[in-house]
């Protein structure tokens, strides 16, 4: 860590800098694995005449593809293998990998690979890029099978890969529990299907430990279209990688973003719907062209007791979800137990390293419960590391109702969030007709929470552009009757062009202005003229006023040498920057831990492929 070369004042070799920090293979630094997508699978049964076991794909930062870069399996006896890889290129959106573009906002690369013939239990994954090698992600070997499905195929074969199934449905009604199922250029469902895939075979619910999974085969873009993308139903444990997934209601828009036409059915509409032990990994997920997804629940949804428990949201991008006159109870995305009158008790969700842009319907990362006996986490909610982009309502919103105390802590860190705080739910033409779109950066609606709400290093870049007002419309906001709710915010960074509030307590919210607390965040107004409401919060006991010096090129940002985030910020358990970076013992304040120097960049990637 550390500052830059003082070169980077003059305009050139910001230039070079700038070329160098967003080139493909990214600035020179310790190879990093953020994901997978299985997590556990069989080593041998594939039967594609490549591999041997299941494919897995890994995705990362600085993996670049050098002269020397490889990556390795070690199994539970310690022999290590070097497995067949299918690709390794950047997180492009583009074949031979999956369709979600993490490059674009994460600077990732991904990997495919088949787990070799190896002893069954714990292993790892790692990789080695110019004899470094990374941090390691476990993968379990064990007992499973593998089935294909690709078109031409038959649902009257064995769904191997000689004789492969026709259908994803007929694939998900048949294999048996832990099975790994691999599509290849298929499509399920249609613009006018009530529901694409719908996983409802008892026998096939599996566990933590042996995951039923639906995977895009390496150099194919299978799609799932319907109202309700993904349902499991009477089964747990599903893991969906590298899907496009196109799901809308309303068959069609007007000019104004408004939904019209008639709806496929009158139920509720989503892209993946949560299932307990479940994992969401890179897929694509947006509207089905030319309709527009309303009334109730998201792209990604869990609620219903236990389907939340859980469940993994890793490395998805969902984008244009939503249009102008999506319902206020419309989300892109929507978390939530709603367990009443049960009180369950659930293991928290998870959001990590997504990617969200363009999206109308309301909120960004939502998370919301109510009634009474609504349920609880045994532990914190994680959200971290996510960009999101252009955003209708807040970039990210914690809240329970007053029935409902949810009385988990919530951890958000690392996260990007850019231009949000749009309006939503409007007419298209007046953004004063947003039905209680609560604009802003950071949402804590708190009529029922009685946790800690830990929000830290996070960059939340413009908000509320649009000159929606309706509602709290702060960087950080709060709403909500009740007075339990505490938010440690510490080494975030709130920029505003316009003079906006930075910390602002909306409807029913006066009593909570000691609630927050915090220290070394960045507040800085760019506008020009004496702020009138973009003033630093008095809770703020060390706070950094002055220009972070920060670049954005798309969506994603590097900072200036002489950034005042240089070793400012408050020590805290967070190992890493969005881009992967190593943090060191004096951390940088935002989601960006900052490159010591111009290091010269690896060879640009190129695709890795089997023939």
């Amino acid at each position: 860590m550390g500052a830059l070369p003082s070169l980077l004042s003059r305009p050139r070799a910001w230039l070079i800098f700038c070329l160098l920090a967003f080139s493909p293979a990214s600035y020179a630094a310790a190879p990093f694995l953020a994901f997978s997508d299985l997590i556990s699978g069989p080593s041998t049964g594939l039967g594609d005449g490549k591999g041997s076991g299941v494919i897995v794909t890994v995705w990362g930062q600085s993996l670049g593809v050098q002269d020397g870069g490889k990556i390795l399996f070690q199994d539970s006896s310690g022999k290590i293998f070097e497995p067949v890889v299918y690709y390794w290129k950047a997180a492009d959106g583009a074949l031979p990998g999956g369709p979600a573009n993490l490059s674009e906002s994460h600077q990732m690369q991904e990997v495919a690979f088949s787990i070799p013939a190896a002893t069954s239990g714990q292993g790892q994954i790692y990789v080695e890029v110019a004899g470094e090698r990374s941090n390691a992600l476990p993968f379990t070997v064990r007992e499973g099978s593998i089935f294909h499905v690709r078109l031409g195929g038959s649902d009257g074969g064995d769904g191997s890969w000689e004789s492969p199934w026709a259908t994803v449905s007929h694939a998900v009604a048949t294999a048996p529990a832990g099975s790994t199922i691999y599509v290849q250029d298929v499509t399920t469902g249609s613009k006018s299907s009530a529901t694409g895939v719908y996983w409802n075979n008892a026998k096939a619910s599996s566990t933590l430990g042996a995951q039923f999974g639906i995977v895009a085969y390496p150099g194919f873009r299978p799609v799932i279209m319907g109202q309700r993308g993904f349902e499991a139903y009477n089964a747990e444990a599903p893991v969906l990688s590298k899907l496009d997934i196109y799901s809308s209601d309303y068959t069609s828009v007007t000019s104004a973003g408004q939904p019209s036409g008639s709806r496929i059915d009158s139920k509720g509409t989503w892209g993946i719907r949560a299932a307990k032990d479940g994992r969401a990994v890179a897929n694509r997920i947006g509207d089905i062209p030319g309709m527009c997804a309303s009334r109730y629940h998201g792209a990604i949804v869990g609620s219903d007791g236990t389907r939340v428990s859980n469940f993994k949201i890793l490395g998805n991008e969902i984008y244009d979800y939503g249009c102008e006159g999506s319902s206020k109870l419309h989300h892109t995305t929507y978390m939530s137990i709603r367990s009443g009158p049960d009180d369950v008790l659930v293991d928290p969700w998870e959001f990590g390293y997504n990617y969200l842009h363009g999206n109308k319907a309301k909120f960004g990362i939502h998370n919301f419960d109510q009634n009474t006996g609504c349920g609880r986490t045994t532990g914190p909610v994680k959200i971290y590391s996510n960009v999101i982009k252009d955003q209708g309502g807040a970039g990210i919103s914690v809240g329970a109702s007053a029935d409902c105390i949810w009385s988990m802590d919530f951890y958000i860190e690392n996260n990007i969030l850019i231009n949000v705080g749009l309006a939503a739910a409007w007419d298209g033409v007046d953004t004063y007709t947003s039905d209680g779109s609560e604009p802003g950066g950071i949402a804590i609606r708190d009529s029922g929470l009685s946790g800690t709400i830990y929000v830290r290093n996070n960059l939340i870049y413009k908000w509320t552009t649009d000159g929606d007002q309706k509602g709290a419309d702060g960087c950080l906001s709060f709403n909500g009757s009740s007075d339990l709710v505490t938010v440690i915010f510490d080494n975030n960074i709130c920029y505003t062009e316009l003079d906006k509030p930075f910390f602002m307590l909306g409807y029913q919210a006066d009593a909570k202005a000691d609630n927050a607390s915090g220290s070394r965040n960045v507040w800085y107004y760019t506008g020009g003229n004496s702020a009138t409401h973009a003033r630093v919060p008095n809770w703020d006991s060390r706070p950094i006023t002055d220009d972070p010096m920060l670049k954005l090129s798309g969506s994603l940002f590097v900072a200036n040498s002489d950034s005042p985030l240089v070793d400012q910020g408050t020590s805290v358990d967070l190992t890493r920057g969005i881009y992967g970076r190593l943090r060191d013992s004096s951390p940088d304040v935002g989601p960006i831990e900052i490159v010591e120097g111009i290091i010269a960049p690896p060879k640009p990637p190129q695709v890795i492929e089997v023939q």
